[in-house]
């Protein structure tokens, strides 16, 4: 009975460690502050990108100024949006965080692969990962 318990324990300790390791690598690995990013559509029902951060991060000092520029880009690194948005960013409840509707075409959401907001003193960075 004392074996099963040791090797109950072993298999539970690395469960939890590739638990652990699943945890702190999601958000494609980036040392900054969290951006996330989703495919939605609006509600004139056009395709749009959501980019989402926390209310932590969006507070007026966190920026050099008083705008932002929202960069996203394809796997190769081409850009494939490029715009200013103000900040802090928009909270309503659509969703209920700061956030950013990004209008794109099918085809620029298919191409983005990684977006980050410059201007900010944080690194603000995310993946928008595989349909």
């Amino acid at each position: 009975m004392d074996r099963k318990w040791r090797t109950f324990a072993v298999l539970a300790a690395g469960l939890v460690g590739v638990l652990l390791l699943i945890g702190l690598t999601r958000g494609g690995g980036s040392s900054g502050a969290p951006l996330q990013l989703q495919r939605d559509i609006s509600r004139d029902g056009r395709p749009e990108l959501l980019v989402t951060v926390g209310n932590d991060v969006n507070v007026a000092s966190n920026a050099e100024g008083p705008t932002v520029e929202l960069l996203c880009s394809d796997i190769d690194g081409a850009t494939v949006i490029q715009k200013r948005h103000g900040w802090p960013l928009v909270v309503d409840s659509n969703p209920p965080a700061p956030h950013i509707h990004q209008p794109a075409s099918q085809i620029e959401l298919g191409k983005v692969d990684t977006c980050r907001i410059t201007g900010t003193k944080l690194e603000l960075t995310g993946r928008l990962g595989l349909r």
